[in-house]
């Protein structure tokens, strides 16, 4: 892929610094990450839509995902390294991949488990039982809220969760009537993304999940920017523009269409290349 054009042929391509992490039990990130079991349980009803704070763009990428494995994980690392090379950056930041991590203390005595202790109860704590569909700003409120950030423990960075259920923003849900989302981010924290129905599609699952996952990054790096030109504002802040940004509200017709732009070239309008090189390089300065 060039800069000058914005483009990557479409097959698995990684380039990033990657930490490869043993699936379910790793003591190198309980090491990472520093932290004691404080004994309590996995209830956390705080599903509140989160505010991001404000922070710098560029970044660590911590990769999580309720499965162990799954080769579709691929087409993540591929989204960044193309919005990476879009924006222009000489030195990426590292992405590790953590999988479906657990610390081996994740359950406390009582039998429930402890709070950021494990990819699972960032997934069970934001789950609507009922439904079988997940609250992606519950995921997202705990990621902003996990001690994890502190700068004594593994520091600032990004979360980005894979999930196999349904997602839904309770906001979009109450006032326009969405069901679901298929992924959601909160600015500068973390992302969440549903791989629930990609496999059922007729398209091969890791191009309409590196064209999800593209958007959902671009929104975590905070494009495209709250500019008077180029946005729809409802119910999803998105580019107007022929850009891999625009609304995509009808599932699967407004991905499948969106990947065909992407794969076209180039995914971006000038306007969120613009966003995008403006937010990442100067966090790099």
């Amino acid at each position: 892929m060039s800069p000058a054009s914005g483009r990557c042929p479409d097959r698995p391509i990684l380039v990033l610094v990657v930490v490869i992490v043993v699936v379910v039990e790793s003591d190198g990130f309980f090491l990472a990450r520093g932290f004691e079991d404080d004994g309590d349980d996995g209830d956390n009803d705080d599903d509140s839509r989160a505010t991001a704070p404000l922070m710098k763009y560029l970044k660590p990428i911590n990769l999580l995902d309720e499965r162990p494995y799954r080769p579709e994980r691929l087409a993540v690392y591929d989204a960044l390294y193309d919005l990476f090379v879009t924006a222009g950056l000489d030195a990426p930041p590292p992405v590790a991949d953590y999988g479906a991590w657990r610390h081996p203390a994740y359950m406390d005595p009582r039998g429930y488990m402890v709070p950021y202790l494990s990819v699972k109860w960032y997934v069970e704590h934001a789950r609507e039982a009922k439904r079988r569909r997940v609250n992606a700003q519950a995921v997202l409120a705990a990621f902003r809220d996990e001690p994890w950030r502190h700068k004594d423990m593994l520091g600032d960075h990004y979360d980005f969760l894979l999930v196999d259920q349904p997602l839904f923003d309770p906001a979009e849900e109450e006032h326009f009537g969405l069901a679901s989302t298929p992924g959601s981010a909160l600015v500068g924290v973390g992302a969440v993304l549903s791989t629930s129905g990609i496999d059922r599609l007729e398209r091969v699952a890791y191009s309409l999940l590196k064209t999800l996952a593209m958007r959902v990054a671009a929104h975590l790096f905070g494009v495209p920017a709250l500019r008077s030109e180029c946005l729809a504002m409802a119910p999803r802040v998105a580019c107007e523009n022929p850009c891999l940004l625009g609304p995509c509200l009808r599932m699967p017709e407004d991905l499948e269409r969106l990947t065909d732009l992407r794969l076209a070239g180039p995914p971006l309008c000038d306007l969120c290349v613009a966003d995008l090189r403006a937010n990442l390089i100067r966090s790099d300065e």
